[in-house]
C-alpha cells in the first residue's frame, strides 16, 4: 500500500463523523491537574529542589487527544515529575494528523530544555508511513522511556461477540470494522500481530486517538478495538465495553481478571506500545538528562507506581543512556515491519 496521505485520511475520517479528526486543535491544561495523589502544594512549591528546571515552565506537547491512554499517561507522570524537579509542566494537546502535527510542532521548538514531547513506538517513522510529515527520526533527541503498556482487545455490545472463540469466528471474511486509535500507530501492529497468531482479517478503521474508538466501540459503530488498559477500563467497568483478552505476556494489575491473548490458545502472544519522551534535536545534553533522571525517580515512587496501577499504566523506566540506543534499534524495528505489511 502506498503512503497514507494524511489530508486524506483526514478527509476520510471526517466523512465518517468520527470526533477529533481532520483538523488540529490545541489546548494546555497544567500537568498537576491529572493527578489527585500529587500534592498541589508540592507541585506549585517544590522551590526547595535545586537544578536548572527549579521554578521554570516547561512546554509538554501531548500529539493527541485529551483522554486517551497517551494523554493519562503522561500527565500522571508529569504531575510527579513536576514535585522531583520544583518546576511547573503544562501539558499542550496538539492533535491531528495521526500525531504528526504536535510532534512537528515540537521541532520547530527552542532547544532550551524546556520544550519535551510525549512519543510512543512508532512516531519516528512518521515520514516513511504517512505523506506531508516533515521530520524524520533525526530531528528528535531521545530522552527515556517510562512505560510499555498493553492493549486490552475490546467489542462491541451490539456485536455479540462475548470470547475468543466469537471474535475468530468474526474475522473469517475481513468485514468485521476493527478500531484504529491512529493510522500506523501501535494499534495497526497489534492488529497485524494478532491477524498474523490467529489467522483471522479484519476491516481497518482509522480513528484519531483512543477516546474517539472508545465513543463507537460503546455505541455500536464499531465491533472490535485494541484501547490501552488506560483508555478501556471505565467503559468495560460500566458494562459499555466486552474484554476479551490482554495483548500482554501476563495478566495486568489494573485488570487481572481478563485473560492473556496467550492464555487462550495463541502461546508466545506478547505486544505492548512504549511510552517516553524526547526533545527537538540540539536540546542541550545536561538538562534532557536532569529530566530524564527525574523520571526515573518518580519511576522508583511507590506512590506514582500505585497511582500508574489504577491508571492501567504499566511502568517501564529506560534511562537516558540506554534510550539513546534503544530508539534508533526500535526505529529500525518498526520501519521494516512496517515495509513488510504495508500493502494492507
Amino acid at each position: 500500500m502506498k503512503k497514507r496521505s494524511i489530508a486524506l485520511l483526514m478527509a476520510a475520517m471526517m466523512a465518517m463523523s468520527m470526533a477529533g479528526c481532520g483538523s488540529s486543535a490545541s489546548t494546555e491544561t497544567p500537568a498537576s491537574d491529572a493527578s489527585e495523589s500529587a500534592d498541589s502544594s508540592d507541585t506549585a512549591n517544590a522551590a526547595d529542589a535545586d537544578g536548572f528546571y527549579a521554578g521554570k515552565t516547561v512546554e509538554m506537547i501531548v500529539p493527541w487527544a485529551a483522554g486517551g491512554g497517551a494523554d493519562t499517561a503522561c500527565r500522571l507522570i508529569c504531575s510527579y515529575i513536576e514535585r522531583e524537579l520544583g518546576c511547573t509542566i503544562v501539558i499542550n494537546n496538539v492533535t491531528g494528523g495521526g500525531g504528526s502535527i504536535g510532534l512537528a510542532q515540537l521541532t520547530k521548538a527552542n532547544t532550551d530544555g524546556l520544550s519535551y514531547a510525549y512519543f510512543a513506538n512508532t512516531d519516528s517513522n512518521g515520514d516513511i508511513m504517512l505523506e506531508g510529515v516533515p521530520y524524520t527520526a533525526e530531528d528528535f533527541a531521545p530522552v527515556c522511556k517510562f512505560a510499555a503498556d498493553p492493549h486490552i482487545i475490546v467489542t462491541s455490545n451490539a456485536s455479540g461477540i462475548k470470547d475468543m472463540d466469537g471474535l475468530i469466528a468474526a474475522g473469517q471474511d475481513g468485514t468485521t470494522l476493527w478500531g484504529i486509535g491512529g493510522a500506523w500507530t501501535h494499534w495497526d501492529f497489534v492488529k497485524l500481530e494478532f491477524q498474523e497468531a490467529t489467522g483471522t482479517n479484519y476491516k481497518r478503521l482509522v480513528y484519531d486517538g483512543g477516546a474517539t474508538v472508545m465513543t463507537d466501540i460503546m455505541s455500536g459503530d464499531c465491533t472490535v478495538a485494541t484501547p490501552f488498559v488506560s483508555e478501556a477500563l471505565t467503559a468495560i467497568d460500566a458494562g459499555e465495553a466486552v474484554p476479551i483478552a490482554i495483548t500482554s505476556a501476563e495478566r495486568n494489575d489494573a485488570c487481572p481478571d481478563i485473560p492473556t491473548v496467550a492464555e487462550l490458545g495463541y502461546e508466545g502472544f506478547d505486544s505492548t506500545m512504549w511510552r517516553g519522551f524526547v526533545a527537538p534535536v540540539g536540546t542541550d545534553e545536561a538538562a534532557m538528562r536532569e529530566f530524564a533522571d527525574a523520571v526515573g525517580t518518580v519511576c522508583e515512587n511507590e506512590e506514582f507506581q500505585a497511582a500508574a496501577v489504577k491508571a492501567g499504566i504499566t511502568v517501564d523506566y529506560t534511562d537516558y543512556d540506554a534510550f539513546q540506543d534503544f530508539y534508533w534499534e526500535n526505529h529500525n524495528a518498526v520501519k521494516a515491519y512496517y515495509e513488510a505489511n504495508s500493502n494492507m
